[in-house]
């Protein structure tokens, strides 16, 4: 019994830091607003690898921004690829053939081989995916806070359409992640809304960083860190991304994302790891022996996800009236659950599957591709 009340009183601190690193972030996203016109050149760089869900609004998202002075650089593995001929399809006659990757991840390839070959130079450098949907005004938020030695991000947000066990669940656990975004130190990259001056790049040797590796963020982010750059989360490009899971895909992203954070940030994923196991632990443990203590962690669960879903709506359309929004308050004890599956997983293999092709991720900077 001592047993289960000490499990209780860590996961219950746990549980209170957690919520209040999520009011944080809660009051970032509400209140960062930075709004400094620019007129710089842009390159926005678009690795793109088969038909995405809506593939071709996405992209028409992409060539559709509200600012004068940018330019597009799409880069494919192959002519092969589905994506190229769609992109010729819609006018687009300049896509980059970047070839087939070797030593790193694919997508780390052609984002390289896309900044080597862009053929024109700008003084900021934009990268994005080419399964998110982005509004006309993202380029503008995104490049606003850009100063000297720092780097602009955005996250993505995975909209639900129907009640869907794997598609909500896959949205829930990638939303988790939005808590740890603020105005802080210690934010990390997502490549698929990342922006940095041309200068930035190159001091930050972002190139070197690539190489051996499979992960463009990971790499931008610990080569941002070595440097002391900041990494400044923008809320407003918290950017939509559509379609469906299955369950094998559910799995199949979130112990990728796991895996990743294992080889680039072993830290982390060992906090992580024991966090998971502590609130898995009390969460199964408590319900029949101490069910107010267990209610207790449950309600730190699910108030930290109705912060999260109010603070997500203040700057996200799509979401200012969540449909199921209940899903991500209600069962919000199942993503700890399913980040231990990740961690448990993890901890076996760093072999991936991403895009079709199969990694087997050594370290940062050394990757097998088969």
């Amino acid at each position: 019994m001592i047993f289960l009340d000490i499990l209780a009183a860590i996961a219950i601190i746990q549980g209170l830091i957690t919520l209040i690193g999520g009011l944080r972030a809660a009051r970032h996203m509400r209140t960062f607003r930075p709004r400094t016109e620019r007129h710089d050149r842009v390159i926005v760089f678009c690795p793109c690898k088969g038909i995405d869900p809506e593939f071709e609004t996405n992209i028409r998202s992409i060539l559709d921004q509200d600012y004068a002075n940018f330019g597009v650089r799409f880069v494919v593995e192959s002519e092969d690829d589905p994506a190229y001929g769609i992109l010729r399809r819609l006018g687009i006659h300049d896509v980059l053939v970047a070839g087939y990757a070797a030593d790193r991840g694919q997508k780390v390839h052609n984002l390289a081989y896309a900044v080597q070959h862009a053929g024109e130079l700008a003084g900021i450098y934009v990268f994005c995916d080419s399964d998110a949907r982005f509004d006309r005004q993202w380029l503008s938020k995104l490049i606003a806070p850009l100063g000297a030695m720092n780097v602009t991000t955005g996250y993505r947000w995975y909209v639900v359409n129907r009640f869907h066990w794997p598609t909500l669940l896959r949205s829930a656990w990638n939303a988790s992640v939005v808590s740890l975004l603020g105005n802080h130190a210690g934010n990390f990259a997502w490549g698929g809304s990342m922006a940095m001056t041309r200068s930035t790049f190159e001091q930050l040797h972002i190139l070197d960083a690539w190489r051996g590796s499979v992960s463009d963020d990971y790499a931008v982010t610990r080569a941002a860190e070595a440097a002391g750059a900041r990494i400044i989360f923008v809320p407003e490009c918290l950017i939509p991304s559509y379609g469906e899971s299955g369950w094998r895909e559910l799995f199949e992203f979130t112990t990728r994302q796991i895996i990743i954070t294992r080889v680039y940030h072993p830290r982390l994923w060992r906090i992580g790891f024991v966090a998971q196991v502590i609130f898995a632990a009390a969460f199964i443990a408590l319900p029949f022996t101490q069910p107010a203590l267990w209610l207790t962690i449950y309600g730190l669960s699910s108030a930290r996800a109705w912060v999260r879903l109010r603070a997500v709506g203040s700057v996200f359309p799509v979401m200012s009236l969540p449909r199921f929004g209940w899903f991500y308050i209600l069962f919000s004890p199942l993503i700890p659950l399913l980040y231990l599956y990740n961690m448990v997983r993890s901890a076996l293999s760093t072999d991936i599957v991403w895009r079709e092709k199969h990694y087997k991720l050594v370290s940062p900077n050394q990757t097998g591709v088969y």
